[in-house]
């Protein structure tokens, strides 16, 4: 078994996340950062860094640094990138984890909220795929009546790859989505400025696409 999947299936980390989606309910939080939201993150973070053609083990400590991301939500969302990072540094000396990329992998937790001036690729990869992950899947029990959050009911698949030095996202969307909402969602200038980060970093072209043609709101930021 590698590192990530002792990580992935520790009786602990999966205990963790489940009493962070009961605080979150509890709490009323718009949006799910429970075991599935960190998984769906390393999932990506695996498919954009083997489409950079990374070596496995330079991709399994990044994929560690994406399940262990969100564990300092059990405390609320402020704050919890920083509370993330401790909680990450004591699991891993506690577990006598050693990783190549230590330093890497702490540092990507550490800012993965807004760092997008990195030259970390772990932490642009993870600030990426974790900006991506907001499908209907990711919206929580407050985030059903929200003002543009409750958009993301509607963005059924996000769709990612690199080919030909050109980042592609295409988000599906079901056609009762409000475009315009959604679009004036704080959130989703974030995920712009996560996919123009990653790009310009590592010198790729970027397309995003709603239901497959060219979504001008990213073109015109």
């Amino acid at each position: 078994m590698n590192t990530f999947n002792m990580i992935k299936d520790d009786e602990k980390i999966i205990k963790h996340y489940n009493e962070i989606s009961i605080f979150e309910d509890l709490d009323e939080g718009c949006a799910h950062h429970d075991f599935q939201h960190v998984f769906n993150v390393s999932i990506l973070v695996e498919k954009l860094l083997e489409d950079l053609k990374y070596d496995k083990d330079f991709i399994e400590e990044a994929k560690i640094a994406a399940i262990l991301h969100d564990t300092g939500c059990l405390q609320g969302k402020d704050g919890h990138a920083l509370r993330s990072y401790e909680y990450a540094k004591d699991y891993l000396e506690e577990k006598n984890i050693h990783l190549k990329n230590y330093d890497l992998v702490l540092e990507a937790i550490k800012i993965h909220s807004d760092g997008f001036d990195t030259n970390n690729i772990i932490a642009l990869t993870l600030i990426l795929s974790d900006k991506l992950d907001i499908k209907h899947t990711r919206v929580a029990k407050a985030g059903y009546n929200m003002v543009g959050m409750r958009q993301f009911l509607y963005i059924q698949d996000i769709l990612v790859e690199i080919k030909n030095n050109i980042l592609k996202v295409n988000f599906i969307c079901d056609n009762a989505i409000n475009k315009k909402e959604l679009e004036e969602y704080y959130f989703i200038p974030k995920v712009f400025k996560a996919i123009k980060a990653f790009s310009n970093k590592l010198e790729l072209d970027s397309i995003v696409l709603f239901n497959n043609e060219k979504w001008k709101a990213f073109e015109n930021i």
